[in-house]
């Protein structure tokens, strides 16, 4: 009877004993959980209880061209915040704030009434803004400023589509900027200071800094010389042929980097803002645009590439073709008749080419447009890049081959295909086109190289040197002489496309373009001119093969380059071309001229020739003097200009006075008449480079 209770007792106490383990242990694992693996986030809880961050943005780095010269920076600027819980009466500061600010003072108070221990009034203030704030800083507890980073672009304009810019938190949003965005960017800093429960400072609590760390530099590619140049010619091109648009694209054929892209009208990243969203789209990457001519040396390349033609070849061209029941017709109707390979490049004799297509087949034709790249992607390091568009190669036809052939019923970018012309000038390479060149640490560092390798072996050398030696005849005495250089051996090729817009081929609007690179033989640049709409004139060799031969004698001149061409000068009463003259200094035009045959008389005093008696381009006997008049200094197309009294002269008259002082002129009526009315009375003030309407019968 006594020994039941013993046992119940011991049960009891075993069971106790047990349960006692086991909290013991689930204690022992909670607190191993708490102080060991959860301890790092229960710390960020407390530190960040007890402690607020003011953040302090990085310095983004710099983006530089191949010189070492800056393009984007940044430089320092204060912004306003507050510490709500330290403001004592939001409604009175608010409507000071909104004052200093500019900014509505129902926002300025919903932000001061927020219980957060930060918030932001306004970022990027102006000096003024700043000023006044210091001034009656006493007066507004609670509110603070703090410095941050922003992005300024030394240089304006130039290659303010390449760049990009950065929205307010210093964030890449376009252009190289949106590329390299994360090399660019810094790791943030703080400033943390020790608050109690209520919000407000504890007293000799000492501040913390975490210092922020500064973004990688980009080394570019890009010349800013050439850029300007580029920029340069492009605005000129817009100007001088009332164009819708205008670009111009340099690449250096040897590693596929491009040395300038301009494009007219541009934009200045300072201001981005002002500009409406499509206006920094890079029309060079994002646009397909139909080719025309320029086309013509892939279909060429090709062709020998695959040996389906000889360099003896002979072609006949009685100015049309007839492809599956239907004529379509050469660019000279009258035809060229028997001619060589080479002058069928020389003519960019569309029914040569067409015969090209025809003998490379459509397999081999879309292999060959590939192996390019025209159809895309090129890879280029700029956001937004388009695909070339051909028609689906399992419906092509014949007829489809044979018009593409020649650089229609197709588009490519003006990036690649300039990318495939510089293979073929680099001896057969085909490279990734690129703007950045390298990553650096601030302090110069090389951290990374961007593009290297020797590219994709797309044609055999003898293929490129036979394409390179025609195209450099297109610019000695074919389509393409407005494009020479005294001096050097340049190559090119014209092309004059009828514009696609929404789908329709529109008549009377053109796309007139001209690549070309040189010297010749090894040649160093390549350049794609490209004028959307222009107005008067619109042949490839008219239009853009000025700008690109200008272009060229300026880049090598500044590279110092040796002449290695010496033209032979003309007999004397032969017909000659007339060089372009204008904006050279007076020694080196008078040797251009020279060079052309044409002895020179200056008239004037100034450090550049502003204008000569006989327009670039025209053909007069060998000896004839050109009277070149001097001025104080080069053109400058976005300068105001008065607008001149055109009533009463022949349209031609009225457009020479017009683009004499940097206006366009839209004529309505006969072309061939007189001018009646002009929009704009004479001696009104407007922007080089605008738009007048005249009224001719």
């Amino acid at each position: 009877m006594l020994e039941r209770p013993e046992l119940v007792l011991r049960r009891r106490s075993f069971f106790i004993l047990a349960g006692a383990f086991v909290f013991d242990i689930l204690l022992m694992g909670r607190t191993i959980y708490v102080q060991g693996v959860w301890s790092k986030e229960l710390r960020q809880r407390a530190r960040v209880a007890h402690l607020r961050g003011v953040p302090l943005a990085p310095p983004r780095g710099e983006i530089l061209d191949s010189l070492g010269y800056v393009l984007a920076g940044s430089h320092h600027i204060y912004s306003a915040y507050a510490v709500p819980v330290q403001v004592p009466a939001p409604e009175e500061e608010a409507q000071i704030l909104a004052q200093l600010l500019g900014q509505p003072t129902d926002r300025v108070l919903a932000r001061l009434r927020r219980r957060l221990g930060f918030v932001w009034l306004k970022r990027h203030l102006s000096e003024a803004q700043v000023a006044s704030l210091r001034a009656q800083r006493a007066g507004l507890p609670g509110v603070f400023l703090v410095p941050e980073s922003t992005r300024t672009y030394p240089e304006g304009a130039l290659a303010g589509t390449v760049l990009g810019f950065t929205g307010v938190d210093d964030q890449g949003l376009a252009g190289l900027e949106l590329t390299y965005n994360r090399q660019l960017t810094g790791r943030k800093g703080y400033i943390l200071r020790e608050f109690d429960v209520a919000g407000r400072p504890v007293p000799h609590a000492s501040a913390t800094l975490d210092p922020p760390l500064a973004g990688n530099n980009l080394v570019t590619t890009l010349d800013h010389n050439i850029q300007w140049m580029a920029e340069q010619a492009a605005e000129a091109a817009l100007v001088q042929h009332g164009a819708r648009r205008a670009m111009v694209l340099v690449m250096e054929p040897k590693t596929g980097g491009i040395l300038a892209l301009a494009e007219h009208p541009g934009v200045n990243p300072n201001h981005y803002k002002s500009y409406r969203a499509e206006a920094y789209r890079d029309e060079v990457i994002s646009d397909a645009i139909p080719p025309g001519s320029i086309f013509k040396p892939m279909t060429l390349a090709a062709a020998l590439q695959s040996r389906v033609v000889g360099l003896g070849a002979g072609f006949f061209c009685p100015g049309f073709r007839m492809v599956l029941g239907r004529r379509i017709n050469c660019w000279r109707k009258a035809g060229h008749g028997p001619e060589s390979l080479g002058a069928v490049v020389r003519n960019s004799c569309n029914v040569g080419f067409m015969d090209l297509g025809l003998k490379l087949g459509i397999d081999r034709f879309y292999e060959y447009m590939h192996r390019f790249r025209m159809m895309g992607p090129t890879h280029v390091d700029l956001p937004g890049e388009a695909r070339g568009i051909m028609p689906n190669k399992g419906r092509a036809t014949i007829l489809d081959l044979a018009v593409m052939a020649f650089g229609q019923t197709l588009t490519v970018t003006p990036v690649a295909l300039l990318n495939a012309v510089s293979a073929i000038a680099n001896g057969g390479y085909l490279k990734i086109p690129h703007v950045g060149e390298r990553i650096t640490a601030p302090d110069g560092r090389v951290l990374r190289q961007l593009y290297t390798g020797s590219g994709t072996r797309i044609l055999d050398p003898w293929a490129a040197e036979a394409v390179q030696r025609m195209m450099t005849a297109v610019v000695a005495e074919g389509t393409g002489k407005l494009a020479q250089v005294p001096g050097f051996r340049v190559a090119g090729k014209t092309g004059t496309a009828q514009k696609v817009v929404g789908g329709r081929v529109v008549e009377g609007v053109y796309i007139s373009s001209f690549v070309g690179f040189g010297p010749v033989p090894n040649p160093r640049v390549a350049v794609l001119c490209s004028v959307d709409e222009p107005k008067g004139a619109y042949f490839g060799g008219q239009v853009a093969a000025p700008v690109v031969g200008r272009l060229l004698r300026q880049i090598f001149r500044y590279w110092g380059l040796v002449p290695t061409n010496p033209r032979e000068r003309p007999r004397p009463g032969t017909p000659a071309l007339v060089p372009n003259l204008v904006n050279l200094p007076p020694e080196q035009a008078r040797q251009d001229a020279q060079a052309f045959g044409f002895p020179v008389r200056i008239e004037g005093y100034g450090p550049v020739v502003k204008d000569q008696s006989v327009a670039y381009g025209a053909y007069r006997p060998a000896g004839q003097p050109l009277i070149l008049t001097l001025g104080s200094a080069a053109r400058v197309y976005m300068d105001w200009v008065a607008v001149p009294a055109v009533v009463g002269l022949s349209v031609p008259e009225a457009r020479h006075v017009a683009f004499d002082i940097g206006i366009n002129l839209h004529v309505e009526g006969d072309l061939g008449g007189r001018v009646q009315w002009q929009e704009w009375p004479v001696d009104r003030e407007v922007r080089a480079g605008a738009t007048m309407a005249v009224l001719a019968l």
